[in-house]
Parts: C-alpha cells; structure tokens; sequence
C-alpha cells in the first residue's frame, strides 16, 4: 500500500510516524485507521511501509506496526528496530500487532501474542501496545502457506478485525503521545 498523510491541517499538532510491516495488506489497513485518528485527535501523521523508511527527524513520536507469521513480528521491524535503536531511545515509541490468535480474544491469546513482542521489548521501551486481530484471506498467501494454515494450523479464513478496539486503541494513544 502507498504512503499517505493526515492531519495536514494540524501543523500545531505532534508530527507522528506510524510506520508497518505487513504481507498480505491487513497490518496496513490497520496502520491507516490508526494514522487516521491520531489525526483526527489533532496530529500530524505520515503512515508509511517500514521498508521505505529513510529517516524520522522531526517526528515527535513513532508507531511500529507489524503482522505476525510463524509466531514472530516481521524481520523489517526486527531490523529497523536494531539499526535506529539510538535514535528510537529519543523519541516516543508504541507498537501494534496484528495477530489471528487474537481472533479469539481472551486473555491466554492476549498473553500469547503480547509474548511475540518480548525480543522487541528488550531493544526499546515502548509507551503503549496495541494487540489487535487480523484478516487471513488464503488467496494472497503462497500455496504453501495456504495449505499449512488450512490444513494443519486450521485458522479460519476472514476478517476478524475489531474496527472499534483498534479505534478506541488509537484514540488513547493519541493522549499519551500528547504528554
């Protein structure tokens, strides 16, 4: 998906970076909303792919988000993490997962995807972290992938994303990066 920008009429406002990972779209469509009501809530938001990513001045907070594969974020946030952790250790940080464990949301789902952050959380301290559900749609997965995940791993096919958690999620966030 294309960078995009909200928020533009908010030059007062914080400048924020949410910045994604994502392999077949749905951790994007996630990274807008959330860009969107940070600038609805007053913000200046960039929302960009974190492999296009050349640099952060002037941003007063950053939000990393990434989809979850084989029970681990994405190498690129991985990476982007380890190669600007002193720049990271000098702004604001909060990170989103998208998870279809969490299709399920109960709190064993919550602690199992809050654990695929733990490598993360050893490189940065992180203000917020936003544990959302995700959307399979088999076709835009490798064959491969389709058919370990059908047949042997068994999550369903879907969207089973909560528009108004990763909202109300959001919206909160927007206070604490006002601080």
């Amino acid at each position: 998906m294309p960078e995009i920008s909200y928020g533009k009429e908010n030059p007062a406002g914080p400048k924020i970076l949410v910045a994604y990972a994502t392999r077949a779209g749905s951790t994007a469509e996630v990274a807008r909303a959330i860009g969107k009501k940070l600038a609805e809530d007053g913000a200046a938001v960039d929302v960009k792919p974190i492999k296009k990513i050349r640099g952060f001045s002037g941003y007063q907070a950053i939000v990393l988000g990434s989809a979850i594969r084989r029970g681990a974020v994405l190498p690129e946030i991985t990476n982007f993490i380890e190669t600007n952790k002193s720049e990271l250790e000098k702004i604001t940080v909060a990170c989103f997962i998208v998870c279809m464990i969490l299709r399920e949301n109960n709190q064993e789902n919550r602690e199992k995807a809050a654990s695929y952050l733990a490598p993360l959380r050893t490189e940065i301290a992180f203000v917020d972290i936003g544990l959302f559900a995700g959307k399979l749609d088999y076709s835009k997965l490798s064959s491969v992938d389709a058919f370990v995940v059908k047949n042997f791993i068994g999550t369903p096919e879907g969207d089973m994303r909560d528009w108004r958690e990763i909202n109300d999620w959001a919206r909160n966030l927007g206070k604490k990066l006002r601080k």
